[in-house]
């Protein structure tokens, strides 16, 4: 058994050309994607619809670049990154359930640096930029926004932060997307990111939203299913 499979749970030989990457495979999204046969490896997982892969990687910068790196041994040309976000500060047309789309992030992916130097200048990684520009294009008329995120490896200092991030214009915080970009880039496979705003940082916390919250999480992962099989089709 090769390496890949062993991690992955499927044969570098059965990726798709179209792949989603989801750092968190919440109840129901298997269904949502129409996977109907999912393998699990000894880090990562994988699974085939008609026109892409989708992996599961793992919360954290780390496990996600590692499972990009390794998809060099696969025919994968374009990659979306798929998952949740915290909104910075709630405005018009941004709240719990809305869906966004990062035309750029700032890589704050150390936590020592985070709670040591938390002056330094951070990178700033981008999505490729026709894979972009046709995501966004194929999905007008399904209120994506284009925002400005940043990476960040603490879920208790962001709230500390949360003054500084809109000084500076950031809209949302996640924990993937840096290091998935950079590591598609690395490896010259086109990335870019879909997420759904799941909390509103010192506002409305992750850890206790109410009820409607919850269905609109539900409904916005429910509708970012169809957006990105859509997609995968019409890059098929």
């Amino acid at each position: 058994m090769t390496a890949f499979k062993t991690l992955f749970g499927m044969d570098s030989s059965q990726i798709k050309k179209n792949c989603i990457l989801l750092p968190l495979l919440s109840k129901g999204v298997l269904n949502f994607f129409k996977i109907r046969r999912f393998s699990e490896g000894k880090l990562f997982g994988a699974g085939n619809a008609n026109h892409f892969t989708l992996i599961y990687s793992g919360m954290g910068p780390a496990l996600t670049g590692d499972a990009v790196l390794y998809l060099k041994e696969t025919v994968c040309e374009n990659i979306i990154l798929f998952g949740s976000c915290g909104l910075v500060a709630e405005k018009p047309g941004l709240s719990i359930g809305s869906l966004v789309c990062p035309s750029k992030c700032y890589s704050r992916e150390s936590f020592t640096d985070l709670l040591l130097a938390r002056d330094k200048q951070p990178g700033v990684f981008y999505p490729a930029e026709d894979l972009f520009k046709r995501f966004l294009s194929m999905s007008q008329g399904q209120d994506i926004k284009e925002v400005v995120c940043s990476t960040i490896s603490s879920l208790k200092l962001e709230e500390e932060m949360a003054d500084s991030l809109m000084q500076q214009g950031i809209d949302v915080v996640d924990m993937e997307c840096s290091a998935f970009f950079s590591a598609a880039d690395f490896i010259g496979i086109k990335a870019a990111a879909l997420f759904y705003v799941s909390d509103i940082i010192n506002k409305q916390p992750f850890y206790s939203l109410d009820a409607q919250s919850k269905l609109k999480l539900l409904f916005a992962i429910k509708k970012s299913a169809g957006i990105l099989r859509e997609f995968a089709n019409h890059e098929n």
